[in-house]
């Protein structure tokens, strides 16, 4: 590839898609992880724009004569590219909820085990995170290497070019509500995850309530902080198999969701 043979139109169009590609891998699980250096992310979008370019050009993809009518005025081309960062931030924002709907699930179980203050440092979020939170992270990100999940994400970036073609955006009101069923999905599956951890904990606070009405004598607070970490941490061995599970079905589903978060996305 010869930079210096382009004609101004194959450029722009070149740089269009080191745009939304950059964008992308920043918000990208596991390759736009903030323990990522920046300069190992800019050299991963660089060469991955420079093998996908002529790719989707000599596809049909990338209509390199398009270039000249969004780039025509200096307005037509600043708004393709806020079009391409919107594109790379909504793709990304939603390739990240089902990660975020494990670490939902994760606080959820953490609280009901008592372990809302036992929080460390993530490197990966660059905050306090729950030790369960962390747990079950590092579980959904093996779950997704282990299913091919970063094979969904550069089929992802393929389909967003052929959805959503250079210079095209339309916004529509079933976009907005596709941001805010994704976003809702997140919690919901994030509480799915966590019911069985919720269903014990519940009984176990029956149990609690009726000991301490037939006991008055025995210190319930003292006694539940160390058997409801004990019970969990039983209730997590016991469930772990459906919450892998669980996992595995949000990360095969991924692509389907990101595929019509695009097709919304393009207004097609």
């Amino acid at each position: 590839m010869v930079f210096t043979t382009w004609s101004a139109d194959e450029l722009l169009s070149f740089f269009m898609v080191l745009v939304r590609v950059s964008t992308l891998l920043i918000l990208f699980p596991m390759f736009g992880d903030k323990a990522v250096p920046a300069t190992v992310k800019i050299f991963l979008s660089v060469c991955f724009s420079a093998i996908l370019f002529p790719i989707l050009r000599s596809n049909g993809v990338i209509d390199v004569q398009a270039a000249h009518q969004w780039s025509s005025t200096t307005t037509q081309l600043l708004m393709t590219l806020f079009s391409e960062i919107l594109m790379g931030l909504a793709i990304g924002f939603a390739s990240q909820l089902v990660f975020q709907a494990v670490h939902v699930a994760g606080d959820f179980i953490s609280q009901l085990m008592g372990l809302s203050m036992a929080t460390s440092y993530d490197p990966h979020f660059e905050s306090q995170a729950m030790m369960v939170s962390q747990l079950l992270g590092a579980l959904a990100m093996l779950t997704f290497l282990s299913l091919d999940g970063h094979h969904v994400l550069f089929r992802a970036i393929v389909e967003s070019f052929r959805l959503v073609p250079q210079g095209h955006f339309v916004g529509s009101e079933a976009f907005k509500d596709s941001i805010i069923n994704l976003t809702g999905n997140t919690l919901k599956f994030g509480v799915q995850l966590a019911a069985p951890m919720a269903a014990c904990m519940m009984l176990v606070n029956i149990v609690y309530g009726i000991l301490s009405k037939a006991l008055p004598q025995l210190n319930i607070l003292t006694l539940s902080m160390a058997s409801s970490l004990a019970i969990g941490c039983v209730v997590m061995l016991v469930t772990y198999p459906s919450l892998q599970s669980g996992i595995s079905s949000l990360v095969t589903g991924y692509f389907d969701d990101l595929k019509q978060f695009m097709v919304v996305y393009g207004g097609k």
